[in-house]
């Protein structure tokens, strides 16, 4: 007789963003060595109203409105389990007083949980996985400079000022972990992410949008065409975490602990490449043009942090550890599906489609927001 099915819980910090519902999926969904094990996943989130989508889908909500003004954010959580075999951060607050807060009372949550799996859950050490973002490197030279190189592991940071905070708090986790031993972890930095509501990548969709509604014969773009744009569709994205979660629990844990990976597609595409792709999927008569001035925009804003952030991101480290790649076809290649999987959630009146665009006009809200 085989023995009974032992669940490793995973706790993702900000389930109900655009990132933490698909690692929450992606989890779920996961073939794990042993035969004896799966993953039960449980979302952390703030408003209750998102709570009824998590059951849906099968992970398990816990709603904590705040962290700061909670009586006691660990024994709720822990009244769930006491156990925790990966923690994922994917949280990203407003750019307001209460950001680093926010980041403060998120690392003392996850040393309370971490002590109490491993005193009171089995002698668990907690996986943290602590998301970033490739931003944090700044940004490379265009396509065809001789002296272009990727961004790595290794490269400086030089983060833009939206998310400097957020850069911060990843690397207190690696600090923290090696300091006092109470869980091990991995920061996480991944390119922009698309697919589905398409996150940021949404904004190339109104964009274009835009000039259609203008009556425009081309699409122009004041940045080069050889800007790089590279991104990473969410689902491969997800795939990477879960990667670097089965390479600790089932392989070789200290190759995936106190370390930062980068997640990025197999190539990076162009504006050139992309810019083209949007014109023929919207029907532009005269195509594409690159350098235009910016008096002759007709969109609200030029999108500077999609169309305008050449980056070219080495994921070399992740796919040698873990054996990780991505399959989805990039953003180029499948525009007309990421187009119509967009329009469906903005017809839905999808909250991740309107988050994305508060942001791309600067509007970073109240509160915490989970990540997108």
């Amino acid at each position: 007789m085989s023995s009974s099915s032992q669940p490793l819980n995973v706790l993702v910090i900000g389930a109900n963003g655009y990132l933490g519902k698909s690692l929450s999926t992606t989890f779920l969904r996961a073939s794990l060595p042993s035969a004896h094990n799966f993953f039960r996943v449980y979302g952390l989130i703030r408003r209750p109203s998102t709570a009824p989508s998590l059951a849906q889908s099968e992970i398990i909500p816990i709603i904590i409105p705040s962290l700061s003004s909670s009586a006691d954010p660990t024994s709720i959580i822990t009244s769930h389990a006491k156990s925790w075999h990966v923690i994922i951060t994917c949280t990203e607050p407003s750019r307001s007083s209460v950001e680093f807060q926010h980041w403060d009372d998120l690392l003392s949550l996850i040393e309370s949980l971490s002590q109490i799996s491993v005193s009171e859950g089995g002698g668990i050490k907690p996986f943290v996985i602590a998301s970033s973002g490739c931003k944090d490197y700044g940004t490379t030279l265009l396509h065809g400079d001789l002296a272009l190189t990727p961004h790595t592991e290794d490269s400086p940071l030089q983060t833009h000022e939206i998310i400097q905070a957020r850069m911060n708090a990843a690397l207190r986790v690696l600090e923290v972990a090696a300091t006092t031993k109470k869980f091990d972890a991995a920061v996480v930095r991944a390119t922009s992410v698309y697919g589905y509501t398409s996150s940021y990548y949404g904004a190339a969709f109104d964009y274009a949008s835009a000039f259609i509604q203008a009556g425009k014969r081309t699409l122009d773009f004041t940045t080069p065409k050889e800007t790089i744009m590279h991104g990473v569709h969410v689902d491969d994205c997800a795939e990477g975490y879960l990667s670097l979660a089965t390479t600790y629990l089932f392989g070789e844990k200290e190759k995936a602990t106190e370390e930062v990976f980068n997640i990025s597609s197999r190539r990076y595409e162009t504006l050139e490449e992309i810019g083209n792709a949007l014109a023929k999927e919207y029907g532009f008569a005269e195509g594409a043009r690159f350098g235009v001035e910016e008096k002759d925009i007709v969109a609200e804003k030029n999108c500077e942090l999609v169309f305008g952030w050449s980056q070219w991101v080495s994921s070399e480290k992740i796919r040698s550890v873990t054996g990780w790649k991505d399959h989805r076809p990039l953003f180029s290649e499948n525009i007309g599906v990421y187009r119509r999987a967009f329009e469906a959630a903005k017809g839905n009146g999808d909250d991740d489609v309107e988050k994305a665009r508060r942001r791309m006009e600067g509007n970073w809200g109240e509160g915490y927001l989970e990540t997108s």
